[in-house]
């Protein structure tokens, strides 16, 4: 076989895998409810659609602009929550493509199939690209960047540094603390530029810089405020360090491992590898150090996006030419690995598909029941407060009160007074000082319980199924 037809070979089997895998999310996006973060984003891209995106004052602790909320906002109003996922996926399926690219410019095909097949076992990044969270434009726009950077040494032509600058950019939009990934890309232009490497970083960030500055300068009053917010809220949902640190290793390992033996196998870009790998502890070092558990699992794809050509490499390099030798034992172990990837991939996937309760069911009962003018009472707001507003049950996001809203003293009303109480066992949970308050009106009925089960990582670092119950309970003093 020619090198040329070997190249046309691997490339084809690299498309297949990214449209496989593209088809393979697909099918899977109904796998449950809304997300707590899903029902914020299509509500308020709703809300903006509707002209309120800026009175809402979502600027204010969101940590993005309003750019990827308006996209699940017209996601959903084509296709309801599986419609916003569908936005989400087509946007993380462009970042892989541009990927599978990246790694092809740096490495050659054979190498590039490898890390896109090796990354599209991924549990992680799998569990991303159907969730319609602004992390996976974000991720999409690194990607994008990523990519361009590796043309421009390909092709010497700077309209890919505008192409990369243009996508930072939004990515840096959709998810502000995602600017942090400028380091490696800097770090890829000073590696691969050499003399022209100091020029191609003023030129990227000034248009990053200029780009930014539109955006900023109208929204900067709300934008402002979102940074002193941010400082005093992380939350921990009883999450410990020790929790934080075996959730990284056992998300990363795998690629970890794979990623050292091609840093170890790429001797030729010994410099460019470093930084692909030193990727990985980029979003650890920033939980481990912030103690915040919030999206780990997502951040970690952003370092994967770097480390995984290296993936590829290492896969490459077992795999051998066709007449290498011992090659039917370089081979199986090739499809050892892949199937273990593959088996990690899966059970990483089936546990993210499970980590929250499905409130579709109680949602419904609640469309059915809630009147226009109802202000509700729940603990897990937004999944609920998103079926609600886009019904037409309430007429505003804001006539749904959870505990954050209560504690900070925005309730108007004494808690006696609400139409409609919901306590979902969950993450979000009601303050004992406001269980104790409801329980005491005596004029709530319980005229709906479900229960769903959900799979999170336990204090003793297992990962353990557990029932949610859902409770939905009504005042009956009016009736």
């Amino acid at each position: 076989m020619s090198r040329e037809t070997e190249k046309v070979n691997y490339k084809r089997a690299a498309w297949f895998i990214a449209g496989l895998w593209f088809l393979l999310c697909l099918t899977t996006l109904n796998y449950n409810g809304p997300f707590f973060d899903e029902g914020i984003y299509i509500t308020s891209g709703v809300r903006t659609l509707e002209g309120h995106g800026l009175s809402d004052l979502y600027l204010t602790w969101f940590g993005g602009s309003l750019l990827w909320p308006i996209l699940a906002g017209i996601g959903y109003r084509i296709g309801g929550l599986i419609g916003a996922r569908v936005v989400a996926l087509l946007v993380t399926t462009g970042g892989f493509i541009a990927f599978m690219q990246a790694a092809k410019n740096l490495f050659g095909w054979r190498a590039g199939f490898w890390a896109t097949l090796a990354f599209a076992l991924n549990g992680p990044l799998f569990s991303l690209a159907r969730l319609a969270v602004y992390d996976g434009l974000a991720w999409a726009g690194i990607a994008v960047a990523f990519w361009a950077i590796t043309e421009l040494e390909r092709r010497d032509n700077r309209v890919w540094l505008a192409v990369a600058a243009t996508a930072f950019t939004v990515a840096t939009f959709a998810k502000y603390p995602i600017g942090v990934m400028i380091v490696p890309l800097v770090g890829i232009l000073l590696v691969t530029r050499k003399d022209k490497a100091i020029m191609d970083a003023g030129i990227l960030g000034f248009i990053s810089a200029g780009i930014g500055l539109m955006a900023f300068l109208p929204l900067r009053e709300q934008l402002a405020q979102f940074f002193s917010w941010r400082l005093s809220n992380t939350p921990s949902f009883g999450v410990t360090i020790q929790m934080i640190g075996f959730a990284i290793v056992y998300l990363s390992a795998a690629p970890t491992l794979l990623a050292a033996a091609g840093w170890f196998v790429a001797k030729g870009k010994r410099l460019l590898t470093s930084i692909f790998l030193a990727c990985l502890t980029i979003w650890p070092a920033y939980h481990l150090l912030r103690a915040d558990p919030t999206s780990t699992n997502k951040h970690l794809v952003f370092g994967f996006l770097f480390a995984y050509p290296l993936v590829g490499v290492a896969l490459s390099a077992l795999w051998g030419e066709a007449k290498t030798r011992y090659r039917f034992l370089r081979w199986g172990a090739v499809g050892v690995i892949v199937l273990a990837l593959a088996g990690i991939g899966i059970v990483q996937v089936n546990q993210s598909d499970q980590g929250w309760p499905n409130a579709r069911n109680a949602a419904g009962y609640l469309v059915n029941n809630v009147q226009p003018g109802d202000q509700l009472l729940i603990n897990e707001s937004w999944p609920y407060t998103m079926y609600l507003y886009t019904s037409g049950r309430i007429e505003s996001p804001w006539d749904v009160y959870d505990d954050y809203r209560i504690t900070h003293g925005e309730s108007k009303i004494d808690l006696c007074e609400y139409d409609w109480f919901v306590n979902s066992k969950g993450s979000y949970s009601w303050s004992e000082d406001i269980l104790k308050t409801v329980e005491k009106c005596g004029n709530f009925e319980l005229t709906y319980k479900t229960v769903d089960t959900a799979v999170n990582l336990a204090p003793d670092l297992r990962y353990v199924s557990y029932q949610v119950y859902i409770e939905v309970w009504q005042n009956t003093s009016e009736r």
